[in-house]
């Protein structure tokens, strides 16, 4: 392809984002795709998708692609946290194969092009436009999205690797030959651990402890994966190994030790901070992992689903009048005060998952048993942590909880220092975000309930913050 046929919009990478991206983009927009894959509904990701999101991003046409649903969640550690509930949100498995084809159908009904098996080798950015180069051939455009995942060779060739904590994703679609046993439809394992996957006993998942989780899909199949957590991805090949000896070896797995797998599926995904999605070159913007679109524990397509229609609405204006510098490309995913006190909440509560030791971890999850301090609707604060959707109230609720099963002195020596600053934004953006809601919203932040409650809990929360040097 001659550089010299000028596209508006280059992607390089059609996955979800770049897929999903394009099929908005390409409405208004001449746009062209490269991709190194054969299939476009090629992908190594399986994604679970809160109803919510779907209104959110104003993406109930995406409803023909998701199906079932998680219906309960379950924990099971080697040091005998055992938690189950039922669900108090909606959710959805996907189709992800068909999800991407329907939007790669979109993106050819509006005249964009998609060329596969073309991989990316280099790009060249002037004044008035990008030059991509691949293996096949080179493509121009006034604006390159970057949409090739979390191991984004765009943004190794910037030194881009940012402040991320990484969740590192090993496991596969499988059969089950033998049934569900105890299991049930909707079961989302949320936590299982094991006492010999390491050789510390009381190793952080920042140590390399990998966590097991699973979804029961249906009555024949499940998504069944590792995961670890820490500040490096780690190795795919040990992840395999490691993935293998859980799956068929150990004793507390054994409804799986028969097993079929159907496809594998793997990835890293980034876990940011506030600015962790406002990334930018000149004429370059990143998007899907590239640009760390994950919410903070690692849910990445709900960040896709949420976004992907707003962003190309604040793009295009941009495109229309050719306004792509860094400054202006890396707005357009700026959050409102709310969405950044979720980010913050969330991303003190990742430093902790990822440096907290075996027996703290079993501690925490064992909050959200009913008869813990968070009471009745315990397993409600888990999925509004892990969606983003705490109340500035039900934050503080959570926080003395938390004060009130850790000693002082443990949440102090397992946040990394790096947290302390993030607890001290937390405190501010939860207050303006309380202002926002105008003075009533103040009100009933700080009196919903009885004047000694309110003391009690606003003394536990200065003492934590104390003790960790805040103050």
């Amino acid at each position: 392809m001659s550089t010299e046929e000028i596209n508006d919009v280059v992607i390089v990478g059609a996955g979800a984002s770049g897929l999903a991206v394009a099929s908005e983009l390409s409405k208004d927009f001449k746009v062209v795709l490269v991709d190194s894959k054969k299939e476009v509904t090629t992908t190594t990701k399986s994604w679970l998708i809160p109803d919510m999101v779907l209104d959110i991003g104003d993406a109930r046409d995406i409803n023909p692609y998701m199906y079932g649903g998680v219906k309960r969640f379950l924990t099971r550690t080697f040091g005998g946290a055992d938690v189950i509930w039922d669900a108090y949100l909606k959710y959805h498995y996907c189709h992800e194969h068909e999800l991407l084809a329907y939007w790669a159908d979109l993106v050819k009904k509006n005249g964009a092009e998609i060329h596969l098996e073309t991989p990316y080798s280099d790009l060249e950015v002037f004044d008035d436009r990008v030059v991509v180069r691949t293996l096949r051939g080179d493509y121009t455009g006034k604006l390159l999205l970057d949409a090739t995942g979390g191991n984004s060779p765009i943004r190794a060739q910037f030194n881009m690797r940012g402040h991320y904590y990484w969740w590192s994703v090993y496991g596969a679609i499988v059969e089950l030959p033998d049934g569900l046993n105890q299991m049930k439809v909707g079961d989302y394992m949320l936590w299982q651990t094991f006492r010999d996957s390491t050789v510390n006993e009381n190793a952080s998942l920042s140590q390399g402890r990998p966590c097991f989780e699973y979804e029961i899909l249906d009555e024949k199949s499940a998504f069944v994966f590792i995961f670890y957590l820490s500040q490096e991805k780690i190795e795919m090949d040990y992840m395999k190994r490691e993935f293998e000896y859980i799956l068929r070896k150990e004793k507390s797995t054994s409804d799986f030790h028969n097993c079929v797998i159907q496809e594998l599926k793997y990835g890293y995904y980034p876990s940011g901070g506030l600015d962790s999605q406002e990334l930018a070159r000149d004429r370059i913007g990143f998007i899907g992992s590239s640009g760390c679109w994950t919410s903070p524990c690692g849910w990445g397509m709900s960040f896709i689903i949420s976004n992907y229609k707003r962003y190309a609405f604040n793009l295009t204006p941009a495109l229309r009048e050719n306004k792509l510098d860094k400054d202006t490309l890396s707005e357009l995913t700026r959050q409102s005060m709310r969405s950044k006190y979720q980010v913050i909440l969330d991303q003190v509560v990742t430093h902790f998952l990822s440096y907290a030791s075996a027996s703290l971890l079993d501690r925490f999850i064992q909050l959200f048993d009913p008869g813990s301090p968070l009471g009745d609707d315990a397993g409600l604060y888990c999925e509004k942590v892990f969606t983003l959707t705490l109340t500035e109230e039900e934050a503080l609720h959570m926080l003395v909880a938390v004060v009130k099963t850790f000693n002082l002195k443990e949440l102090a020596d397992v946040l990394p220092k790096e947290s302390y600053g993030y607890i001290a934004e937390l405190a501010e953006k939860a207050l303006e975000v309380a202002l926002a809601n105008g003075i009533e919203g103040v009100k009933h932040l700080l009196f919903h309930k009885k004047n000694e409650d309110v003391a009690k809990e606003h003394k536990l929360v200065s003492g934590f913050a104390f003790s960790s040097g805040l103050q």
